[in-house]
């Protein structure tokens, strides 16, 4: 098994510090450029990309961001399967808003978060307990070499299940947008 895990670029939200989860936002020009020259490495990386199969979350912006990862490599945008497995933990009706506005609207709930991240569920969202068991099914099936375009915290919880990290050590990886991730042979390679 060989997988190169992929974080789409960056948002009009991600630039803005509004939580996106599950709701979607544009490409940045800046997130267009970071998966057009991840698209570049990858091919550097990799060459004729017909031997990998190419999955994305079914959200927009990894959509957008697997497409132009397409045209770097000369590979066929439509052979691209989405898996809602991939899709980032849902922030529920925290998404769309900034740390600032769930603060006024609900005040003390994102400290109650910061105390229990891996369990706190965000109202009508999800926690990285139940983002990490559908992960976990994903991985299980996954066989081959595998381009997988997906999210920040489904990045950093499918590096930790695939490096047996604590919960804790997860949540303290990073969310990259300008580079990605190697996992084969039982390491992670950070490219």
């Amino acid at each position: 098994m060989e997988i190169y895990l992929i974080r789409h670029g960056q948002t009009e939200f991600n630039r803005a510090g509004r939580y996106q989860g599950q709701q979607d936002s544009p490409l940045t020009e800046k997130g267009r450029d970071q998966a057009r020259r991840n698209g570049r490495r990858l091919k550097e990386l990799i060459g004729d990309a017909a031997a990998f199969d190419f999955v994305a979350s079914p959200l927009g912006r990894t959509v957008a961001t697997a497409q132009i990862i397409c045209e770097e490599l000369g590979f066929d945008p439509a052979a691209v399967r989405t898996d809602a497995r991939l899709m980032e933990i849902a922030f529920g009706d925290w998404e769309g808003m900034t740390r600032e506005e769930i603060d006024a609207r609900w005040p003390g709930a994102w400290q109650q978060r910061r105390e229990n991240r891996w369990h706190h569920t965000m109202p009508n969202g999800e926690n990285y307990a139940t983002v990490a068991d559908r992960l976990q099914a994903w991985l299980d099936e996954v066989e081959g070499r595998t381009i997988a375009v997906a999210h920040g915290a489904v990045g950093r919880v499918l590096r930790g299940l695939y490096a047996g990290l604590s919960q804790q050590e997860i949540l303290d990886l990073d969310e990259p947008q300008d580079e990605f991730f190697r996992l084969a042979a039982g390491t992670i390679t950070r490219l």
